[in-house]
């Protein structure tokens, strides 16, 4: 169903933290709840993306691969078929590469853009769509602080995907935004809605849930923890609906879309002018199955030790103005991501990047002469 495009320019910008010269905050990972609670969840690794700081014209380097395919309208199922184009993934930062809000670099809001196009005279509508390069993600925390279309007709989503019979969802369709509310559709594919013609209507994976807000009018965080016996949907850290069925049992990559086919029973439009889906943060807290990734976590923390978890911060409130600012442990100079690759920020010059360098060096360097003066 989806098709990963090849990567374009350089290979993604990492930073390895060396965590085995040093003690580290969360050597043993980032949970869910603090370890010193009565439950808690445990994940070995994170991706952090902060897209009101991210800059260029490829993705890639900082681990979202824009895709490239098209979909007839046939298999689309709509009057139009979809084209999606690495052309409508946009990076579009603050001008202020220190601020938290403010003008952007292009205008409009500030983040990474996902544009459905208006001109559908060839018979495709215009529509992007990025994915993670890594494909490892195994049960996480994944969220996203996103603001929707403003234009009536487009469908946009957020989501985890291994394969059509494994598959969580959490998708907006811009029609059903009204004066004062919107809605969500939260969806777990299984093999019964493939059986079913890839439809999760009426299956345990399929919850509509309405919102108190019309979510292209200001950013929110969308959310779902994946565990091994349950799928729970947040919005701005609240508990909107939780799903036990047909939970998925492979490993596989996040995904962030915004496209239209015209299909009136589902993204209606397409709309008439061009129109955008913008991404503020992406932030993932996973269990890797890759090996080289376990591997780097059992020589960090070989033995258990809750001190040495970082539990994730919650965010509560919407993320926009004074709330824009929300927590990344990559940002914190280093010592809370030991051992984790990390896809860092730049502003237009550059400098933003070269900060973060010297930063972890920095570290590196005093925590190595610490070490070698015991």
């Amino acid at each position: 169903m989806f098709k990963l495009r090849e990567a374009v320019g350089a290979l993604p910008w990492l930073i390895l933290a060396m965590s085995r010269f040093a003690n580290a905050d969360c050597e043993c990972g980032y949970s869910l709840n603090s370890t010193t609670g009565a439950t808690y969840q445990v994940f070995t690794d994170l991706m952090e993306n902060d897209f009101l700081h991210t800059s260029g014209d490829n993705a890639t380097e900082f681990g979202w691969q824009p895709q490239e395919y098209n979909v007839s309208a046939k298999d689309a199922r709509g009057p139009y078929g979809k084209e999606f184009d690495v052309a409508n993934v946009e990076l579009n930062p603050l001008k202020d590469s220190s601020a938290w809000s403010g003008d952007s670099e292009n205008g409009g809001d500030a983040g990474l853009k996902l544009w459905v196009r208006g001109d559908h005279s060839h018979g495709f509508v215009g529509s992007a769509e990025v994915a993670t390069v890594r494909d490892d993600a195994f049960y996480g925390s994944f969220r996203v602080g996103m603001k929707l279309s403003a234009q009536n007709g487009t469908c946009g989503a957020f989501f985890w995907f291994y394969n059509n019979s494994q598959e969580i969802d959490m998708e907006f369709l811009s029609k059903q935004f009204n004066e004062s509310q919107g809605a969500v559709q939260l969806v777990l594919q299984s093999p019964e809605s493939v059986r079913n013609g890839y439809d999760a209507s009426g299956t345990a994976g399929y919850s509509i849930q309405h919102l108190p807000f019309r979510p292209d009018e200001q950013f929110h965080e969308y959310r779902f923890d994946w565990t091994s016996d349950s799928v729970v949907f947040y919005v701005d850290g609240e508990v909107k609906h939780t799903m036990t069925d047909a939970i998925p049992s492979s490993s596989g990559r996040l995904f962030l879309n915004h496209w239209s086919n015209g299909d009136p029973k589902w993204s209606a439009g397409p709309p008439g002018e061009d129109t955008a889906m913008t991404v503020l943060y992406a932030k993932a807290y996973f269990n890797s199955t890759d090996d080289a990734r376990k591997k780097n976590y059992s020589e960090r923390c070989p033995t258990f030790d809750p001190a040495k978890v970082c539990a994730i911060p919650e965010q509560t409130v919407a993320p926009n103005g004074n709330n824009a600012k929300t927590y990344f442990f990559s940002q914190d100079g280093g010592a809370k991501t030991p051992g984790q690759e990390i896809y860092h920020t730049t502003n237009g010059n550059g400098a933003g990047r070269l900060l973060r360098v010297q930063t972890i060096y920095i570290w590196i360097l005093v925590s190595f002469l610490s070490w070698a003066l015991l």
